[in-house]
C-alpha cells in the first residue's frame, strides 16, 4: 500500500497533532499548522484523529496511486483532480491503482492536507509521526517530501456510509480581513498602553519571511514597550504573540521553539489558529481581545462541532479504527 510523489507541493511533509507534553524537555511540537482541517479529514475517512496526512502548501503537486485506496483532501481549496475527475474538498473518494492526483493552485487558503483511510506507515517518535528536520524524526528523517519519494500507507479499509462523508468547506466562512481572537498576554504590563492599543487597532500584513515557524506581522505602527523587549527566557506555545525590539508582532506556530525570550503580548485562540494558518503571504488582518470564559466557550462549541460530525459518519465508532 503506498503513494509515489510525482510533484511535491512546497514544504510539504507527513504532520499530525504532534509531539505534546514535551515542551518541558525543549522538545519542539511541529504537527500540522491548521489542526482543524486535519482532525476533519481524519473523521470523515474513520481515522484517529492524531492521523498523519501529508502537508500541502499553495502548489499541492501530484501524486500516484500505487494501490487501491480512500483519501480526502481538507483545509485550501485546490483546483484537484483524479484522472479526469475534479475532485472537492471534504469529501472522501476512491483511488485506484495508478490514479494520479493532481492538486494546481490554492484558490482559497493556503495549506491543505491529503489524508487516507487507515493513515501512512510512519515510524513514530514521542508518540507522533510529525515531520521535523531539525530533530531528523518522521519520514525521510524529517525532511520535505521530493519526486519520486513513496509514502507507505497501513492497512486498505473501506469507510462505511460513504455518500455521507462530505462536509462544506470551514474556510468558505474565513472572512477576507479577519480579525484573529486573542487573550492578552502573561507580558501585558511590559507594553505602554499605547502599544496595547495599537497592537489591538492595526492592520497587519503576513510577511514573506514567514514559516511553519513563525508569522511575521509587517505594519507601520510599532508596538510600544515600557522598557525592554527582552525578558528572561519562558515557555511559549502555539499561537503566543511575541514582541521583539523592532515592535512588530511574530506569531509561533507549529514548528516553534519551545521556549522565547522576547515578551508576548498575546495568545490567539485556539479557534483562529486554523485562520492563521490558512492565511497567504500577503494576506491582512487584525487582532481582537477576548476575555477568557469566552474564548473557552468557543472551544467548547468548536469540540461539539467535532464529536457530532463524528457520531453522524461514524455512528460514534471512532474508537474502534486502529
Amino acid at each position: 500500500m503506498s503513494i509515489r510523489v510525482i510533484e511535491p507541493s512546497l514544504n510539504s511533509s507527513l504532520q499530525d497533532l504532534g509531539r505534546k507534553h514535551y515542551a518541558h524537555l525543549g522538545i519542539s511540537r511541529s504537527g500540522a499548522m491548521d489542526e482543524d482541517a486535519l482532525i476533519l479529514a481524519n473523521i470523515l475517512l474513520g481515522n484517529k484523529l492524531n492521523e498523519a496526512g501529508v502537508e500541502l502548501c499553495f502548489k499541492g503537486g501530484a501524486y500516484e496511486f500505487l494501490d487501491d485506496h480512500f483519501f480526502v483532501l481538507s483545509g485550501a481549496e485546490f483546483e484537484a483532480s483524479l484522472e479526469d475527475e475534479r475532485i472537492q474538498t471534504y469529501k472522501v473518494y476512491r483511488a485506484r491503482r495508478g490514479d494520479i492526483l493532481r492538486l494546481k493552485f490554492a484558490k482559497m487558503g493556503f495549506r491543505g492536507y491529503l489524508c487516507l483511510a487507515g493513515g501512512f506507515e510512519v515510524e513514530g517518535f514521542l508518540g507522533s509521526k510529525s515531520s521535523d528536520e531539525g530533530m531528523g524524526v518522521g519520514a525521510f528523517e524529517g525532511r520535505n517530501l521530493r519526486a519520486n519519494d513513496i509514502l507507505l500507507a497501513k492497512n486498505f479499509f473501506e469507510p462505511f456510509n460513504v455518500e455521507k462523508r462530505q462536509i462544506t468547506n470551514p474556510l468558505l466562512n474565513m472572512p477576507k480581513r479577519p480579525q484573529i481572537r486573542v487573550l492578552l498576554g502573561s507580558n501585558e504590563d511590559a507594553f505602554t498602553q499605547k502599544g496595547l492599543d495599537t497592537f489591538l487597532n492595526t492592520v497587519y500584513t503576513v510577511s514573506t519571511k514567514s514559516s511553519r515557524m513563525a508569522i511575521y506581522c509587517e505594519a507601520s505602527s510599532l508596538i510600544e514597550h515600557k522598557k525592554e523587549a527582552d525578558i528572561i527566557t519562558e515557555a511559549v506555545v502555539f499561537g503566543s504573540i511575541q514582541v521583539p525590539k523592532s515592535g512588530l508582532p511574530i506569531i509561533l506556530m507549529a514548528n516553534r521553539q519551545s521556549t522565547g525570550g522576547y515578551t508576548k503580548i498575546a495568545t490567539v485562540i485556539q479557534n483562529d489558529l486554523s485562520f492563521l494558518a490558512q492565511m497567504s503571504l500577503g494576506a491582512k488582518f487584525s487582532f481582537k481581545s477576548l476575555e477568557f470564559e469566552e474564548a473557552l466557550s468557543l472551544y467548547k462549541a468548536r469540540m461539539r462541532v467535532f464529536k457530532e460530525l463524528d457520531g453522524f459518519v461514524n455512528l460514534n465508532y471512532e474508537e474502534l479504527i486502529v
